[in-house]
């Protein structure tokens, strides 16, 4: 198994047919087709089902090509990396990113490290923490700025900013609550929706204050919260820079000791980084390098 082999392989499952996939990679059918045949041969198993206009993968042609897409992914990766060493911070950095990272990664600050460094390309994914995670540890992405919480091993964090939840909703569901601050206990009772990764936190804190987490909608981003809020269905509980992201809804602080989350940097261990990496650690974490 040869990357061209798997190049072949993706190209024949996102195009449809050989002809067109043959036109993508710039070969003629027959070398195509005989890329394809050797990697069913040494697999032993079919990976694509041939029509006489449209070609679709099997199981294990589908499966392969999850695998593959990540694996060209690395390899590019790998290439410009290599690449780039001695040659200055230029060429490309692959970035990941959260989508309640915009106070502490959009600044002007970051506006000027563009402008100083206009060689570098930075490619950016955007995910949850999980999402991004997955993608640092296979080399898919060099580095990401993540929320906790998430599983840490293997990585190297730099912790940006610390803030605490709030609770986001429409003005009229805040009439029967107390003025300033909320806590656990005055939410006993009412719908919420948060985002998944903060159940325990969220479910730990409500059991201290001695009331009970009111799961309403239990959701995977924390733009969806805000939507859930947004149509009055429940009150979300996110971090205080996301509530932000929804002018329409009113916004109280979540006042509990255990209810912070911090915005980190993180890199793989042990993983040498580009310049265009150490570039931007220096830029966000400074005083931590």
């Amino acid at each position: 198994m040869d990357l061209r082999q798997l190049e072949a392989l993706v190209a024949v499952v996102e195009e449809g047919s050989f002809g067109a996939a043959a036109k993508r990679l710039h070969l003629t059918q027959p070398p195509l087709s005989a890329r394809i045949k050797a990697l069913e041969e040494e697999l032993g198993t079919p990976l694509i089902e041939r029509g006489p206009r449209h070609s679709t993968p099997t199981e294990a042609g589908r499966l392969l090509v999850e695998r593959a897409r990540r694996m060209l992914l690395l390899a590019d990766a790998a290439k410009e990396e290599v690449a780039q060493l001695g040659e200055g911070v230029r060429g490309v950095l692959r970035l990941g990113v959260i989508s309640s990272c915009g106070p502490t990664l959009f600044t002007p600050a970051l506006g000027a490290f563009c402008r100083r460094y206009p060689e570098l390309q930075i490619e950016v994914r955007e995910g949850n923490s999980y999402e991004l995670v997955e993608l640092l540890r296979s080399g898919a992405i060099e580095t990401a700025v993540l929320r906790t919480p998430f599983a840490a091993e293997g990585l190297v964090l730099f912790p940006l900013r610390s803030e605490p939840m709030a609770v986001a909703g429409l003005p009229a569901l805040f009439a029967e609550l107390p003025a300033g601050p909320l806590t656990p206990a005055d939410l006993a009772g009412r719908p919420v929706t948060y985002y998944r990764r903060f159940e325990g936190l969220l479910a730990d804190a409500f059991r201290r204050s001695g009331t009970h987490l009111c799961r309403r909608f239990v959701v995977d981003d924390a733009r969806t919260a805000l939507q859930w809020a947004k149509i009055g269905a429940a009150l979300a509980l996110v971090p205080r820079s996301a509530a932000g992201m929804s002018p329409a809804l009113a916004v109280r602080p979540l006042e509990a000791a255990e209810l912070v989350t911090a915005v980190t940097l993180a890199f793989r261990a042990g993983s040498p980084l580009s310049a265009g990496a150490r570039a931007l650690r220096e830029l966000l974490a400074p005083r931590q390098n």
